[in-house]
């Protein structure tokens, strides 16, 4: 994040910068005041002094806060231009992020800081190295107390219809009933409304007896009621509930305006809707001269189920298919409406449309359909069921099976069949076509996991499969095993596998680092095919250690052992004749030993002492054997030392020590 906002301060740094430059090609601008350099062309000072100062330093959440930078070098305003990089911990500075540049206009540069939480807020100026910081403590706005609402409401009036003559006791429920109160009834078209008589009233209820009215020539006419508390006093209120109540005629003459379906299945038992007015029970309804059985009646709709057309003939013998009309009698006034051809009886069942409700449900539109029926999608791979959840003789409603596929590229469709049980009719709708539920991965957490840290990440699959799942990660194969579920996902926790080759690269001297890995994640359940799912490079494995790895450092060992000399023997003095001993140094470490220098430290009695070779490079469990000669000056017994310096950090100087006699 450090990172990302010191690219972003660069960035707009860098733009501002262009901005000036551009402002400055295009329109000629006098030198700003005090002489110096164009705003945004001036190098960042580098001995400033910042000072901050905001315009509230408690304000209100949701506020707008000004914080003023002053920015001086030396006592005075450092030249116009200069950037001031604003940081806050929260909020947003000009309504935007949490970090902003500015520059200055006579040593000045302000932005604005705005917060929705009560929290404090750090903000930082900073002009090159040089910081500032001021907090800004927002707090909460105060809660203005509601007071309590006194005014009426009506909340129900029971019953809501009534004789025109009135006289009937209905009860007002609602609440703030504070008496004294009146109710009145106000009727369509008229100004002046109708005072009830009360009969009682408590807070919350009050039960008055209805005036009468006068119908015309309507069946019914709709009131609204209107309850006023504190009647005559300073405090008076009302409340008005429109159409509250009805008052209909006692002997209604019944209006039929349409039906609805207008079409249904000889064999009868269609859900038809009857819409009119004036409906008073008991009624009878007639299709043609048969009888309707009937299942709800209000004012403005009757609901039957049609009778059988063969019963709809006049004669009432034989069936017939076309259309009959429909009476509504009522039986108290046996008055009576009659719409002509308002039914139409069909033989044939048929498919007229499907739609598809959402991704599980399906209706499906036609005629004929005679319960009990059967509904299927007729597939190539066999006839698939659908649910019935409603069926009528215009109208199925049924449910879709969800499909456990075995093979995910394989394409499942066919017509939707209707058959009626009892007759075998049978209609063939549309091509339904079975969407495939594909297993998808959709996340796994963590995506960054280090073997010996995590021991399992969480993979989300989207239309799992039934059965046990497989995951694959890194070449490794783990079965995870129950899952948890959650709306049509499932989440298994999978094990990281351990024993994986990491790639490594060079470091130090002749060690190596293991490196991180990026592994797909793949999803698949035994016995299907073509259902399985791949997150490419989705998850990052880390080594237990990416220290780097370096072979132990060198060791020099020295033969004969340091303390045991190599004897020359019996060497002529004071001629050409020279004695010789060796010593070998090995290398049993696991880096090269550098020999630096091997030479004479000391000797006794000799002319000269010479050692070969004088350096060398010693690989790992290498060695390199040195030849020491001496010429004695005299008869008598020689010595000397071999001082061997290398890099081996415990033994960085071997000693080999020789003797001889001269003769």
């Amino acid at each position: 994040m450090t990172g990302f906002r010191e690219r972003k301060t660069w960035i707009v740094f860098i733009a501002v910068l262009l901005l000036f430059a551009a402002c400055k090609g295009e329109t000629p601008t006098a030198p700003p005041t005090g002489g110096g350099s164009p705003p945004g062309t001036n190098p960042p000072p580098t001995g400033v002094s910042v000072t901050l100062a905001v315009s509230n330093a408690s304000p209100l959440v949701d506020s707008t806060v000004t914080i003023t930078a002053t920015v001086t070098e030396n006592g005075q305003p450092v030249p116009n231009g200069t950037a001031v990089e604003f940081v806050s911990n929260g909020g947003s500075l000009d309504g935007d992020d949490e970090t902003t540049i500015k520059t200055t206009t006579n040593g000045v540069a302000t932005v604005t800081l705005t917060s929705s939480a009560a929290t404090p807020i750090r903000v930082t100026a900073t002009v090159n190295n040089i910081s500032q910081q001021t907090t800004v403590n927002f707090v909460a706005r105060p809660i203005t107390p509601v007071p309590p609402n006194t005014s009426p409401t009506i909340v129900s009036v029971s019953p809501t219809t009534g004789r025109p003559t009135g006289g009937e006791t209905i009860r007002i429920t609602g609440t703030n009933f504070r008496g004294p109160v009146k109710v009145l009834f106000r009727l369509p078209n008229q100004t002046n409304a109708v005072e009830a008589s009360v009969v009682n009233a408590t807070e919350t209820t009050i039960d008055v007896i209805t005036p009468g009215v006068n119908l015309g020539v309507g069946q019914e006419l709709q009131a609204s009621v209107i309850v006023i508390t504190q009647a005559g006093t300073t405090s008076e209120n009302r409340v008005e509930r429109a159409n509250a109540f009805t008052f209909r005629a006692e002997r209604l003459t019944p209006v039929l305006f349409s039906v609805t379906p207008n079409s249904g299945p000889v064999l009868g038992g269609t859900r038809v809707t009857l819409v009119g007015e004036g409906f008073q029970e008991p009624v009878q309804v007639l299709f043609n001269t048969a009888e309707a059985k009937v299942l709800n009646v209000t004012f403005k709709e009757i609901i039957v189920e049609t009778p059988p057309a063969r019963e709809t003939p006049p004669t009432g013998s034989g069936a017939i298919t076309g259309s009959v009309g429909v009476t509504v009698r009522n039986l108290n006034s046996q008055t009576t409406s009659t719409l002509a051809a308002a039914f139409n009886y069909k033989n044939a069942i048929e498919i007229t449309g499907v739609t598809i409700t959402s991704q599980s449900r399906m209706t499906i539109d036609g005629n004929g359909f005679v319960p009990p029926v059967i509904a299927v999608v007729r597939t190539n791979e066999g006839d698939i069921g659908l649910g019935l959840i409603q069926v009528t003789g215009t109208r199925i409603i049924a449910t879709i099976p969800t499909i456990v596929p075995t093979d995910c590229d394989a394409e499942l469709e066919g017509p939707i069949v209707v058959t009626n049980i009892v007759n075998g009719d049978q209609a063939e709708g549309p091509i339904y076509r079975f969407a495939i539920p594909v297993p998808t991965i959709v996340n796994i957490d963590p995506t960054v996991v280090t073997v010996g840290v995590n021991s399992s990440v969480n993979v989300t699959v989207a239309n799992p499969l039934p059965g046990a799942a497989r995951f694959t990660i890194g070449g490794r194969t783990f079965f995870p095993g129950t899952p948890t579920l959650n709306n049509g996902t499932a989440t298994y926790s999978v094990p990281i596998p351990v024993n994986l080759t990491f790639p490594t690269e060079a470091c130090g001297i002749g060690g190596t680092r293991r490196l991180p890995i990026n592994v797909d994640v793949v999803y698949d359940v035994p016995g299907t095919e073509n259902c399985d799912d791949t997150a490419v490079g989705a998850l990052t494995i880390n080594p237990a250690s990416s220290a780097c790895e370096e072979p132990p450092p060198p060791n020099a060992a020295i033969t004969p052992a340091t303390g045991t000399c190599g004897n020359m023997g019996n060497v002529v003095a004071v001629g050409p004749a020279t004695g010789t001993s060796t010593f070998t140094i090995t290398n049993t470490g696991g880096q090269p030993l550098i020999i630096s220098s091997a030479a004479v430290i000391g000797s006794t009695n000799t002319d000269t002492v010479t050692v070969a070779p004088t350096s060398a490079t010693i690989a790992p469990q290498g060695s390199t054997t040195f030849t020491v000669t001496a010429n004695p000056t005299a008869a008598g017994p020689f010595s000397g030392t071999i001082r061997v310096n290398s890099n081996d950090p415990d033994t960085p100087a071997l000693d080999y020590c020789f003797t001889g006699n001269g003769t």
